[in-house]
């Protein structure tokens, strides 16, 4: 069964486990080396009223994490907020990312956002088809925007208008 934890400060050390196995095996993140426990705090909001974080649980065991995050620093920009979401492997295609959409959307209606965005890398179709069938459109792509493991890659852009 499939439940949502808040994310807490210990539930760090399995996210970035996650997100390790991530930045060291694939596209998907464009870090190109692990990152800190400290970083991870800094850049994941914990415990943050307006923007939600959480631990996804199979069973009481954890197997993903969401969060929603600021999109651009002007404040003109507070009525946009960005989505991210990561699950292991194992558990893709068993549509818990669409149980993770619907919830993470819900919390930013609750907090006032009006827009969701998610910035896929192009090549990673599963997220793409995941955010297209929950009603994203996309929006931009942008070209050879970053490059990791010798490729150059390009930048999608998806966005949900939520009000």
């Amino acid at each position: 069964m499939i439940r949502f934890k808040r994310l807490q400060k210990e539930d760090l050390s399995f996210v970035k486990q996650l997100y390790d196995y991530y930045i060291t095996n694939s596209t998907v993140i464009f870090h190109l080396e692990p990152l800190t426990l400290e970083e991870l705090e800094t850049s994941i909001p914990i415990n943050d009223d307006k923007y939600y974080s959480a631990l996804i649980l199979d069973n009481q065991l954890p197997i993903g994490f969401c969060y929603l995050s600021k999109f651009k620093p002007k404040k003109a920009f507070d009525v946009t907020v960005e989505v991210t979401v990561y699950i292991k492997p194992d558990f893709q295609g068993k549509g818990i990312g669409k149980q993770t959409l619907q919830l993470i959307q819900q919390e930013a209606l609750c907090a006032g956002f009006k827009n969701m965005v998610a910035l896929i890398t192009a090549d990673n179709v599963p997220s793409i088809k995941l955010f297209e069938r929950n009603g994203y459109d996309k929006c931009a792509h942008i070209k050879h925007v970053a490059q990791k493991f010798d490729k150059m890659l390009d930048l999608t852009i998806y966005q949900k208008l939520i009000e």
